[in-house]
């Protein structure tokens, strides 16, 4: 038997009906049933009325529901109006007269399962909740450790002048990189202390990229002429003056580095040094006080017109121009680098260093090259330390704490139960440094380098330190002579572009060989840091670190970054140090007083130092070291010398979002500049 109930129920999606507002309320179905959206329906069932007895009534009212159909698709709400629903059973007798054949009875409660529905929904709502908390969690940890820093609005410069870092933050000021700013802080340095640095010299510069984790090692050290050989030396150079003269890499070196991190033109960046000569400056203490030691030397006629005029020492503070420069460096501003090693500028350094016994030439100039270096590198104590590697000592400076890393110094240590320890280390690198030299000629040093990288061979120099008595280096290794500790300038930058930048940069000896071209370059006395046979009396040579053409001599030029050993959140430091070999302990002990003590970077700068002289066996302590750590050390054996100041260390840190300069309190020049917001 056909139920027309059953059909007209199975007809509408999900046993859901719509109903007619215009119904009976015997044809209208429980409130139970909700119901569905009408423009979701694309077809709907025709129902004869119960009262059509006729064919012709039957017919009649089929065309008036496909003419009401026909209107649907421009009258839905007609066409539910047209809607006619059949009369479902309403009680048990109006049930009794239908066929129940496709009813079946259900354990299935439809609230229970509307509860369970809700139920689930809930769980669902938990879950997300739940999913996306622990996602959160997860990338922030992610962020913290892996992801990208925040650029943080901020910067800092330091240098060894004021007006440099002036200069280097007004570029920091104009979008410039860091390594804008680090460019142009050189060369100002350069124009203002001629005495430490300048485009007649060279030096070495590291640069960490934060956000890729990469290091570069910038070499532009100058190299030996290709005519010079060790027999040469053994004459006068006091006269012989341009035998000590390698050929300057200074310029080579500040363009490969914009070349691969400037952001401003080159142009630009060399324009604003050469506006710092062109407009002048004031002569610093450090530049008067230099002067005054040169006074009463050889210098030459032309060292003397430019910078003791009538043989006077121009007072800190007089205001000084020096177009001379400017117009070199504005030329290679427009024209590039090549405008310096080739050219008049060229002819003109050849003809200064051979008038003064040398054998520098144009073809010298012209096939110079920096050198790009991995760094070395070492994780100590959670924090990862970068510095030069051979045929510098930033190597040693590696080893030194690699050695230290075993006495587990921290915070909760004093100074005293320290220096001894920190002595002896210094020692024990200072003597490793003493062999190095440059590994593109003397493969041997590459694995020297490999040995003083080691923390195995590390702990093995260590179980040779006693706690209660100082010993001679030669009681831990070899040693050679350490050639005398050369003058350098400081830059240190960490820009809002995250990178960290580290400069150093010399002349050799305060104002290099003293041969002033007639364009107003001062050249460098660089072949003095290589070592050769009766070099001094008491001289025992570096094999490894012996004059040839074209080499680089060995060098405690160490520019040092600091960052985490994992993820980002933690200490950034740059760090460099003047005065030769004194370097290495200056920035061992600065490095042991910010990662290991934890002190803050003013104080870490501020602290007393210490320097292991080798030869003689001597122990150097400056005017901040206290009375009671010298006794301390002249106890366990170590003769301890005062001086004044053994060396500058110049340092920028950034803890998580907050970037600082700090100078060292021994420098009456050095300025740094913090500032919270670089346009």
């Amino acid at each position: 038997m056909h139920n027309p109930a059953a059909e007209t129920v199975a007809a509408y999606p999900s046993g859901s009906v719509v109903l007619d507002k215009d119904a009976n309320p015997e044809t209208t179905l429980g409130s139970a049933y909700s119901p569905v959206d009408y423009m979701s329906i694309t077809s709907f069932p025709r129902l004869p009325e119960d009262d059509m007895a006729s064919g012709e009534n039957t017919l009649k009212s089929r065309k008036d529901d496909d003419n009401i159909l026909s209107e649907q698709d421009t009258d839905p709400d007609l066409f539910l109006r047209s809607a006619r629903l059949q009369r479902l059973p309403s009680s048990a007798s109006d049930l009794a007269s239908h066929d129940i054949a496709s009813l079946r009875e259900t354990n299935t409660d439809p609230f229970t399962e509307e509860c369970a529905c809700q139920r689930d929904g809930l769980t669902v709502i938990i879950t997300a909740c739940l999913t996306f908390a622990t996602g959160v969690t997860v990338a922030l940890i992610m962020q913290i450790y892996f992801g990208d820093p925040q650029v943080y609005s901020q910067g800092a410069v330091v240098t060894d002048a004021a007006r440099c870092t002036s200069l280097g933050f007004d570029v920091l000021g104009k979008q410039g990189s860091s390594v804008d700013a680090a460019v142009a802080a050189a060369l100002c340095l350069g124009i203002v202390h001629p005495h430490t640095s300048g485009i007649g010299g060279g030096g070495v510069m590291l640069v960490h990229n934060i956000r890729k984790n990469e290091t570069r090692v910038i070499d532009f050290r100058e190299t030996a002429p290709f005519a010079i050989h060790e027999d040469m030396l053994q004459t006068n150079l006091d006269i012989n003056t341009g035998l000590l003269v390698g050929v300057p890499g200074m310029l080579s070196g500040m363009h490969q580095a914009h070349q691969l991190y400037g952001r401003m033109s080159w142009k630009n960046v060399v324009a604003m040094a050469a506006d710092v000569a062109r407009n002048g400056f004031n002569v610093t203490h450090d530049f008067a006080e230099a002067l005054s030691n040169v006074k009463n030397d050889n210098m030459s006629e032309a060292f003397q017109n430019l910078f003791l005029p009538n043989g006077n020492v121009p007072p800190s503070g007089l205001f000084i121009q020096r177009h001379d420069l400017a117009d070199i460096l504005e030329a290679v501003a427009v024209k590039g680098i090549s405008e310096f090693y080739s050219g008049k500028i060229a002819q003109e350094m050849v003809t200064a260093v051979q008038k003064k016994g040398g054998v520098l030439t144009e073809e010298d100039l012209g096939n110079y090259s920096i050198v790009l270096q991995e760094p070395a590198e070492v994780t100590y104590q959670g924090h990862h330390v970068m510095a030069s590697s051979a045929p510098h000592a930033g190597v040693a400076l590696i080893a030194a704490l690699n050695i230290l890393e075993g006495y587990n110094i921290t915070s909760q240590m004093s100074r005293n139960s320290t220096v001894h320890w920190i002595a002896e280390a210094l020692k024990i690198a200072l003597g490793l440094a003493s062999g190095l030299g440059d590994p593109l000629y003397d493969s041997s040093v590459t694995e020297t380098v490999d040995k003083m990288l080691s923390k195995s061979q590390a702990s093995l120099l260590r179980q040779l330190i006693s706690d209660s008595e100082a010993n001679p280096v030669s009681h831990y290794t070899s040693a050679f002579s350490l050639e005398k500790g050369a003058a350098a300038a400081q830059v240190m930058v960490m820009g809002p572009d995250d990178h960290i930048v580290s400069v150093m940069s010399s002349l050799n000896k305060p104002f290099g060989s003293g041969i002033v071209t007639s364009s107003g370059i001062l050249l460098n006395s660089q072949i003095l840091d290589f070592s050769w046979a009766n070099k001094t009396l008491s001289s025992s040579p570096n094999p490894h670190n012996n004059l040839q053409p074209g080499k680089r001599p060995m060098s405690f030029l160490m520019p040092t970054a600091v960052r985490p050993a994992v993820g980002l959140c933690g200490t950034y430091v740059a760090v460099g140090s003047s005065n030769g070999e004194k370097a290495l302990s200056a920035i061992t002990q600065v490095l042991m007083n910010v990662l290991s003590s934890r002190k803050n970077m003013n104080d870490s700068l501020a602290y007393g130092r210490l320097h292991p002289q080798l030869q003689p066996d001597t122990l150097l302590v400056d005017s901040e070291f206290s009375e009671d750590e010298v006794e301390l050390l002249q106890v366990k054996g170590h003769k301890v010398e005062r001086m004044d100041v053994l060396s500058l260390v110049e340092a920028t840190r950034r803890t998580n979002d907050l970037i600082i300069a700090v100078k060292d309190p021994r420098s009456a020049d050095a300025s740094a500049l913090s500032l919270p917001n670089v346009p």
